[in-house]
């Protein structure tokens, strides 16, 4: 009887540690980085800032931007014409006859620990990397949660990253 008792609670337990792990809700991993030459940042704060109909720029920063905020900032950015989820989007400068606005995006930019003034990343501290020459961004939106996977090539180094979260909205005038 001893045997069948502990096989019973051995059982029990077995089935109610099993249990409470299934009751725990997985939390999906928030935030991103971006890694250059020998350089990573966690970028774990995603904006996305909406200029009109369709112009936007994803960017992601290493703290959380607010007009107060006094410091140093380092960032990644680009700029779309569409947000069309599952879709992988290259360079191509939007000067090109050749640009489709659902298949291409016309820039990218980062800095590296850069002022920031009066509300805005003064673009002459820090490191800043600028003139996009190739590159790739794959954005996909499930719900509120945003996956985007990009890599950059510079003239003067090649950029890449990935974020998973929510996108703080910005529109701009």
């Amino acid at each position: 009887m001893k045997k069948l008792s502990f096989a019973v609670l051995a059982a029990a337990l077995f089935f109610t540690a099993c249990s409470k792990d299934d009751d725990k809700p997985t939390t999906p991993a928030t935030g991103g980085s971006f890694s250059f030459n020998d350089t990573t940042v966690v970028a774990n704060n995603g904006y996305l800032f909406v200029y009109g109909v369709s112009d936007f720029s994803v960017v992601f920063t290493d703290v959380v931007l607010s007009d107060t905020l006094k410091g140093k900032v380092s960032a990644v950015g680009f700029d779309l014409d569409t947000l069309i989820s599952g879709q992988t989007y290259t360079y191509l400068s939007n000067d090109s006859v050749a640009y489709n606005k659902s298949k291409n995006f016309p820039d990218a930019y980062a800095y590296y620990k850069s002022d920031w003034v009066d509300g805005d990343i003064d673009g002459t501290t820090g490191r800043i990397l600028d003139g996009i020459t190739s590159g790739t961004v794959t954005y996909t939106k499930n719900g509120d949660t945003y996956s985007i996977t990009y890599s950059f090539v510079f003239p003067t180094g090649k950029l890449t990253g990935k974020y998973d979260g929510k996108l703080e909205l910005r529109n701009q005038q």
